[in-house]
């Protein structure tokens, strides 16, 4: 039976659990903590026990976070696709919303839809044939010929370097990149050199985002903190410098860069010898065309789908151009799209979405819009998971010295952005890591400098960031076990380098 049905004994124990935790985790006693009692607390209708306020998660929080929790247990271990719609139909059944208010979450989130339109996108710049001109360049390049490391190196930095024009677009541009080099050569799906590059191209946008004041994640975390300056001013915030946190994370990301090199060269003796054995002769032997309208159409629209991000930070928000582009911001996908479809040549549309909607990663999509619908029900009200969460970083952080509290902000960055969209997450946690640093007398910007980078790099679970979701949606080169081991590898890298380069450097430039 089992066999007719091609599922494996250990397959069947994982989604057991998975739907376990999922219908019967909600029974567990929930969480709780007891506060100091204030007026704020009381008037919010915590009970007030021992002199203090008990703060519990609720019945429909312990029902979001073991929903939340029994997906991703079943993403990373099963499959990606029906424990997406398995969570959004016990979600709705709960006592969380009605069914409608929870499908219109779902796929009514602007975010949401603005991922469908930039996967649209991407789908069409994979079916363009862009990436085959890109491989080619790569390994015809003189510099890098009979120079794997070099090759190598110069993969991830264009990674990180592409990614800044637009972070989620670049990993479907350069991933296919990859995959042309790896047939190439004579990679498999196992190889120690294919599972890190796979899982590096991820690493090196979430880098990328990690870095970009501009529009990236870092953007949203930093004009938050701007925005607390001028509403908490019982928090005495002062708001980074976004040239400052962008030199600081460029050090970051090239030590990161140059570390994880040395660690796959001298410490995991990662073998590259079939990148030495390229022969240039049968590979130039059919001379790539040159582009084509179309295919120059696209590369145009992606230029001017990246502009349209860029310029409201480069020119400021404070104008007519800048203002109505930043207001306008999620448009930028669907406007690229409508120009591929609308633009005509030879009587033919830029794009043909019935033949691109086959690269649509719909499992990838599907994946995000579940990760956003839980991940935004956690932090929603009438859970009291951000307040209990809260009250137990400042019961357990507190008389931390300057140095630890970093350290310990470092390893709560990581461990908590793999679980809920690490956006969310930074925005979620910054008043708090401001509300203790405040309380202990310490200047909060580099601690906060180095959380917020920390906090983006997102990609050891499905549900942290679309990039993880990318990263666990390759099953033709990366299965899902090694994706999570090197993709927690490489996050560990990140944080060894925050502790080590980012704390006293932040400290320096803050």
């Amino acid at each position: 039976m089992l066999e007719k049905m091609k599922i494996s004994i250990s397959e069947l124990v994982h989604m057991f659990v998975g739907i376990g935790i999922m219908l019967f985790g909600r029974m567990l006693p929930a969480p709780s903590i007891i506060v100091d009692a204030s007026e704020k607390m009381i008037n919010m209708g915590f009970p007030q026990v021992d002199g203090g306020v008990l703060i519990s998660i609720t019945p429909v929080g312990m029902t979001v976070i073991t929903l939340f929790v029994g997906v991703v247990y079943l993403w990373t271990t099963v499959d990606t696709m029906w424990p997406s719609f398995l969570g959004v139909i016990l979600l709705g059944m709960s006592n969380y919303a009605p069914m409608p208010v929870v499908l219109k979450q779902f796929m009514g989130n602007p975010m949401v839809v603005m991922i469908f339109f930039l996967f649209i996108f991407a789908a069409i710049l994979v079916k363009s044939n862009i990436s085959t001109y890109l491989a080619r360049w790569f390994m015809a390049h003189p510099k890098v010929q009979g120079r794997p490391w070099l090759f190598t190196a110069s993969i991830l930095l264009a990674t990180y370097f592409v990614a800044f024009l637009e972070q989620v677009t670049a990993c479907f541009l350069m991933l296919p990149v990859l995959f042309i080099v790896f047939e190439a050569v004579g990679f498999k799906k196992g190889d120690k050199y294919v599972t890190f590059m796979v899982t590096n191209v991820i690493i090196m946008a979430l880098l990328s985002f990690a870095s970009d004041p501009i529009k990236g994640g870092a953007f949203y975390l930093l004009a938050n903190l701007q925005s607390l300056a001028g509403k908490a001013t019982d928090l005495n915030v002062v708001p980074i410098n976004l040239a400052a946190y962008l030199g600081f994370a460029f050090i970051i990301s090239f030590t990161c860069i140059g570390v994880i090199l040395l660690l796959m060269r001298f410490v995991f003796r990662v073998d590259v010898s079939p990148l030495e054995k390229i022969d240039m002769n049968a590979i130039n032997k059919e001379e790539l065309p040159p582009l084509s309208a179309a295919q120059k159409i696209i590369v145009g629209l992606f230029l001017f789908y990246a502009v349209w991000l860029l310029l409201p930070g480069i020119i400021g928000r404070d104008n007519l151009l800048g203002a109505f582009m930043a207001q306008n911001a999620m448009a930028g996908t669907m406007m690229v799209t409508f120009l591929a479809c609308f633009i005509r040549v030879g009587g033919k549309p830029v794009a043909d979405l019935h033949e691109t909607g086959q690269a649509f990663s719909w499992r990838t999509f599907f994946l995000i819009a579940t990760a956003f619908l839980l991940g935004g029900a956690m932090s929603g009200k009438g859970t009291n998971i951000s307040i209990f969460m809260e009250y137990l970083l400042r019961d357990h952080l507190s008389g931390l010295g300057m140095t630890m509290l970093s350290v310990a902000v470092i390893i709560l960055g990581i461990a908590i952005t793999n679980f809920f969209n690490s956006v969310v997450a930074g925005l979620v946690l910054s008043p708090v890591l401001l509300a203790i640093a405040n309380a202990f007398g310490f200047n909060a910007a580099p601690v906060l400098a180095c959380f917020f980078y920390v906090v983006l790099i997102a990609a050891a679970t499905p549900a942290g960031s679309p990039f993880g979701a990318i990263l666990f949606d390759q099953p033709k080169w990366i299965s899902k076990k090694d994706a999570a081991a090197h993709a927690v590898l490489m996050s560990g890298v990140v944080v060894a380098v925050l502790i080590v380069v980012g704390i006293p450097l932040a400290n320096t430039i803050f």
